[in-house]
């Protein structure tokens, strides 16, 4: 299946050593020109990895014009994030978006247009043996500098069948 990813978790996966794993569950992973833009905007400890998957399995698509109705829904968004769901938008079921903000998420289940996020990339990785512990590679993750709270950790490795069982005692 292809992906079309916004900025986020490609520079989650980057910043952590873990990028390769879009290329492995993924048949194409596509970005849009503002994506392109974004990624290689503010240059950090990724962006030599960034510029490797884009010259190997990442591309820029073009955008195809959206119908009226599609661009109101997107108006509130940022330019990434709208480009990100027009272009997923435009290829219709054979696309995947992965996207992690709350409210783009939100406008493309609206649209219709399946998503995912960086855990659920990582709950596949896993499923497929690509990584041993989503939970520990979100640690990795999080260590970057990248943004990841507790809960959703915790929620990920219970997916992931992680999450030890609490035991309590009583005095």
């Amino acid at each position: 299946m292809k992906f079309v990813s916004n900025t986020g978790p490609i520079i989650a996966l980057a910043k952590a050593g873990y990028l390769s794993i879009l290329k492995e569950i993924a048949s194409e992973v596509l970005i849009p020109p503002m994506v392109h833009r974004e990624l290689l905007g503010k240059p950090g400890n990724e962006t030599v990895t960034i510029e490797n998957a884009m010259n190997e399995f990442i591309h820029t698509a073009n955008l195809k014009p959206l119908e009226k109705e599609v661009e109101i829904t997107l108006a509130h968004l940022d330019e990434g994030e709208k480009q990100a769901i027009g272009l997923a938008f435009t290829l219709g079921k054979e696309a995947l978006l992965l996207l992690d903000d709350q409210a783009g998420r939100r406008v493309a289940r609206r649209l219709n247009i399946p998503t995912m996020g960086l855990v659920g990339i990582l709950l596949t990785a896993k499923r497929k043996n690509l990584i041993g512990n989503v939970g520990q590679v979100l640690e990795e993750i999080r260590n970057t500098g990248y943004w990841l709270s507790d809960d959703v950790i915790d929620i990920a490795r219970g997916l992931a069948g992680e999450k030890e069982n609490e035991k309590f005692f009583e005095s």
